[in-house]
């Protein structure tokens, strides 16, 4: 009895850890674990004080409240590019007109008024015109760019401490909770709103008819339709949700801040979509979370302190920001069918296999119609491997040693976890495809009767050793003798031509002289393009 007990308990155990794998939130939460971790060994007496902790929630409000509008609109299947002009216009409006001698209460209610009309009136041309939400929202951010110049008159616009109205106060002012050693002295009241909103959200979203009917228009427009729900009023009232709630955020950033500037919003729909992504709303819509959607605003928020934290400010924050986007769409596919299992399939068994039996295993790539997909799939995990193996190396001897790093645009640090993984995606990317280019180029002048996704599947699995090539970057990060860096770069690529003259012989069925020929056309290609950048980088220097 003992032991099934203990089997049920482990099968429980794993059952638990796959659904929260497979959960929507599962990027966004990994995301925060690590960012945690990251800035507890950043600068933790800073990090984990109670100010900073509650200047990072903080930091969501804007991002989160607009965010949990923009949850509802992308399950039912819209966007909506506008929020951070929109947020903009309504705090320039508010500050403007209250400046002017407008009663707050007054104030606000028109705004909020103006914003539920503007939402109205795009939901209607996307809707009823069926224009691309796209293109709509692009328009309606120019248009609104411009309008936030004219209200503010190239001017910066501000609310003075000493006409701070009550209402403002209340949106989005700070309390004062202690002074001296009390363990928080101010409290932002956006926090209490951005809290409010989320359990507000999720009611609607998971408990109403009408969130159901948000999910079902947007997973499939067309049954919904036959089932009676006015998709067009679902996506409509969205539309006037998400504006009102980016005219809130914007009254509320104003009270935050005591003023709003021409540059205000900027570059905040992107926040708010990405976070949104990162939270777990599928992009093409019928599902979302907004708790996900809370935790990818908190990503945001904790990059952007821990950034600061770490002295390098806010350079690097767009880079995380794409990195953020393309990791949530990433971590979305796969999280749909997490399993050890899957790594061993799509990258530990081609290894062995190649491995074991150079020949065969290019004889089943041939043979099976698998296209193009699994071998992608086989060089995404090989450069997720080279850049997670690179980082750690990295960081622990920097830790440890203090040893200087550098290669390229990677720096030990924080700022290594933006520009690593871009600096590994675009070497082996521009490896991968311009080795396939020079090959196929030799190939068909031999004579293949073989495509372009053959050469390329050929190159993907015969650059397997390629994930090795962490060694080399090491040795040059930390300065070592050119000629060992090159000799251990080339301890990694002459398995790699070995491997691509036994695929070149069996995919585009050639003999040994016509596949030996077509690598070394390759090899020569590629010793012209080095040619020439040495000749480049050699005149600049």
């Amino acid at each position: 009895m003992a032991e099934v007990d203990a089997s049920v308990s482990r099968d429980s155990g794993l059952g638990n850890v796959s659904r929260l794998l497979q959960s929507r939130e599962v990027g966004a939460i990994l995301a925060v674990s690590v960012l945690l971790v990251l800035g507890t060994v950043v600068r933790a007496d800073v990090f984990l004080s109670a100010d900073n902790l509650v200047g990072i929630v903080r930091n969501t409000a804007v991002t989160a409240i607009i965010g949990y509008g923009m949850t509802l609109l992308m399950v039912s299947g819209e966007f909506d590019l506008s929020v951070g002009s929109l947020m903009a216009v309504c705090g320039a409006l508010v500050a403007t007109m209250y400046g002017t001698g407008y009663p707050i209460l007054f104030v606000v209610l028109l705004v909020l008024l103006f914003a539920g009309l503007y939402g109205l009136f795009q939901g209607l041309m996307i809707t009823k015109l069926g224009l691309p939400s796209l293109i709509v929202t692009i328009g309606t951010l120019t248009l609104l760019r411009g309008a936030n110049l004219v209200i503010l008159q190239g001017q910066t616009a501000t609310i003075s401490s000493d006409n701070y109205p009550r209402l403002i106060y209340y949106i989005g002012g700070v309390a004062e909770l202690g002074q001296g050693p009390a363990l928080l002295n101010q409290f932002p009241i956006q926090i209490v709103w951005t809290i409010a909103f989320l359990l507000l959200g999720y009611y609607v979203l998971n408990k109403t008819a009408f969130g159901y009917r948000a999910m079902f228009t947007g997973g499939s427009k067309e049954s919904a339709t036959r089932t009676g729900i006015k998709t067009d009023h679902v996506k409509i009232i969205n539309f006037m949700l998400v504006a009102l709630l980016a005219a809130f955020a914007g009254i509320g950033q104003l009270a935050f801040t005591q003023a709003v500037s021409p540059s205000t919003g900027q570059g905040t729909e992107l926040i708010v979509i990405a976070s949104v992504v990162i939270g777990g709303t599928n992009l093409f819509g019928g599902e979302g979370s907004m708790p996900g959607t809370f935790l990818g605003a908190l990503v945001f928020a904790l990059t952007q302190n821990i950034l600061v934290l770490a002295g390098l400010g806010v350079r690097l924050f767009q880079v995380f920001t794409g990195i953020f986007i393309i990791s949530a769409v990433l971590i979305e596919v796969l999280s749909r069918d997490v399993r050890i299992e899957y790594l061993t399939e799509e990258y530990i068994d081609p290894i062995t296999d190649l491995a074991d039996d150079a020949e065969s295993f290019f004889e089943y790539v041939r043979s099976d119609v698998q296209g193009i997909d699994e071998p992608l799939m086989f060089a995404t995990i090989g450069t997720l491997i080279l850049t997670l193996v690179t980082l750690v190396a990295m960081t622990v001897v920097d830790f440890a040693v203090g040893w200087g790093f550098s290669f390229t645009i990677v720096r030990p640090g924080v700022a290594a976890l933006g520009t690593l993984p871009l600096v590994t995606f675009m070497m082996m990317a521009g490896l991968i495809l311009l080795s396939t280019v020079f090959l196929h180029a030799g190939v068909k002048a031999v004579g293949t009767r073989r495509d372009f996704d053959t050469t390329l599947q050929g190159v993907i699995y015969s650059f397997a050793p390629t994930v090795l090539l962490f060694v080399p970057i090491l040795l040059s990060g930390w300065s070592f003798l050119t000629p060992l860096v090159l000799g251990t770069a080339a301890l990694v690529f002459l398995p790699a031509l070995y491997l691509l003259y036994r695929s070149t012989r069996v995919l585009h069925e050639f003999g040994g002289r016509d596949a030996a020929l077509s690598v070394a056309t390759m090899v020569v290609l590629w010793a012209l393009v080095a040619a020439f950048t040495l000749t480049q980088v050699s005149g600049v220097n």
